[in-house]
């Protein structure tokens, strides 16, 4: 029976699975590169890899308040408007928080997650 080879490509290189230890955290992954012969993860990379995560969680939100604006222009009621404006806008930052842009780790990395980002 023929053994099964698994590979990746990390900076457009196809790697052999067997020959290297690949990193552990899976969020990452496409923050991978490839190093003085070692697999490892791009910080740089990494901080655009979260940003899309956050692109994609905020997105729903986004789309609610953006409904909730139009009603709120409807009902002249502009105390609501300015409310989710500044809401918007929290969201619409959130790829440029310092902790991110400062962060050195994966683990700094991870921990930048606003509440806000969670409803």
């Amino acid at each position: 029976m023929s053994e099964v080879k698994s590979y990746v490509v990390v900076d457009g290189q196809t790697l052999d699975t067997a020959d290297y230890a690949l990193p552990e955290n899976p969020n990452f992954r496409d923050a991978w590169s490839f190093v003085d012969q070692v697999i490892v993860i791009d910080v740089e990379k990494a901080k655009d890899v979260w940003r899309a995560k956050m692109r994609e969680a905020r997105k729903p939100i986004l789309d609610a308040l953006d409904a909730a604006y139009f009603r709120a222009l409807e009902d002249a009621d502009t105390d609501k408007q300015r409310e989710i404006a500044t809401k918007k806008k929290l969201l619409r930052d959130v790829t440029v928080l310092p902790e991110l842009a400062n962060a050195t780790t994966v683990e700094e990395i991870e921990a930048v997650w606003p509440d806000y980002l969670k409803a």
